[in-house]
């Protein structure tokens, strides 16, 4: 049987756990068109959620088309609108109806389309000029409000924070809200990880977005939901874990799904040949830790001295009490406006997050400096 965990692709249907509350909850909101920001720390399921709400979404209420664009990358307001237009084949599968809707809603501009040689789908180019930028935007907005007065329309933006870099960002944030308020048959749910960038989006007075959607933060899966699933995953290839190793498992990776994923699948491969044994926790982890090895050293060379003494300092102090002298003794900080300054850094580059104590975001991270430095 092939191993049925799953840590590097998007996760769906029987590999999926659990999620119930926030699969009826996102559902809700589509249905009553309501937007919503969807946010959490990094790869903690939020694309794998939302893929299976369009799973859903096919089962029961196929009527609805869902467009799922991952922004992650993109680096301006024209990659932007690319992005969209590459997934409008989702909104009229066949060639001439998509090329039909395309020229009775865009005006003024050219675009180019062509058949996807992999899926056999139609995909659409627009062909930008120097200064039609607005018209372009204009148009794939009033196209997508058009189309939604036959049918509701459910856009998913995934990795939206990757607006706030663009080089006109807050002007075109105006721009994208003044059409999506319009939009009275269109959820849309704003996705990304970094917290600081899609608060500062939705939740300062000055800015476009301020309040323009549900603020949703997706929370770590319940120990209670991941017992009987990962139970049913290796029941399914007759290995027998016992309920017991399985929480210890949870409990070693923080509830994080990735991370179980990881685990599980290192632990499936293993006892598909040997025996538990006392050392098997043990094993495993370290063979979770040292998978991550290159892009965690990686990270590690890129900081600067001070920024490494600073997530050591927090290590070795659990996040608290950061300040005193001792502290700044034990890891060579001269200063403590120096660590004020790295912490800073730290927590615009998500590796540092703050929750009561200043926190190392990726719990495997936190392992890998704890063993290597």
């Amino acid at each position: 049987m092939k191993n049925p965990f799953t840590f590097s692709n998007i996760v769906t249907g029987p590999n999926f756990c659990n999620r119930k509350k926030e699969l009826k909850d996102l559902l809700e909101f589509i249905r009553s068109s309501q937007n919503v920001l969807l946010y959490s720390h990094r790869r903690t399921g939020k694309t794998s959620l939302i893929r299976q709400v369009f799973l859903c979404l096919k089962e029961q209420n196929p009527d609805i088309k869902a467009l799922y664009i991952d922004l992650y990358g993109t680096t301006s307001e024209r990659e932007f609108m690319s992005r969209i237009f590459q997934q409008l084949n989702v909104l009229e599968s066949g060639t001439d109806k998509l090329l039909s809707l395309l020229k009775n809603s865009i005006d003024k501009f050219s675009f180019q389309i062509s058949i996807d040689p992999a899926t056999g789908s139609p995909t659409i180019s627009p062909a930008f000029k120097a200064a039609d930028e607005n018209l372009v935007l204009k148009n794939l907005m009033g196209l997508l409000e058009k189309f939604s007065l036959k049918r509701k329309i459910v856009i998913a933006l995934d990795e939206f924070q990757e607006v706030a870099r663009y080089a006109n960002a807050e002007a075109f944030e105006k721009q994208l809200r003044s059409y999506i308020q319009q939009h009275e048959n269109i959820c849309y749910i704003f996705s990304g990880s970094q917290q600081h960038l899609l608060s500062a989006m939705f939740q300062s007075k000055g800015r476009a977005f301020y309040q323009q959607a549900a603020s949703y933060p997706l929370h770590e899966i319940e120990t209670e939901h991941y017992l009987p699933w990962m139970k049913e995953m290796f029941d399914a290839g007759n290995i027998s874990v016992s309920t017991d190793h399985l929480a210890e498992i949870v409990e070693r990776f923080g509830n994080h799904p990735m991370y179980i994923q990881l685990f599980c699948f290192f632990l499936w491969r293993e006892l598909q040949d040997s025996p538990w044994d006392d050392r098997t926790m043990d094993r495993i982890e370290r063979a979770v830790i040292d998978q991550k090895n290159l892009e965690y050293q990686m990270l590690w060379d890129n900081l600067t001295i001070n920024q490494k003494k600073t997530l050591k300092l927090v290590l070795m102090n659990d996040g608290r009490n950061l300040f005193t002298a001792e502290a700044l003794t034990a890891v060579n900080i001269s200063t403590a406006s120096i660590v004020t300054r790295c912490l800073k850094s730290l927590f615009e580059k998500e590796i540092l997050v703050k929750n009561g104590k200043y926190i190392i975001q990726d719990l495997v991270l936190r392992k890998w400096i704890a063993l290597n430095v």
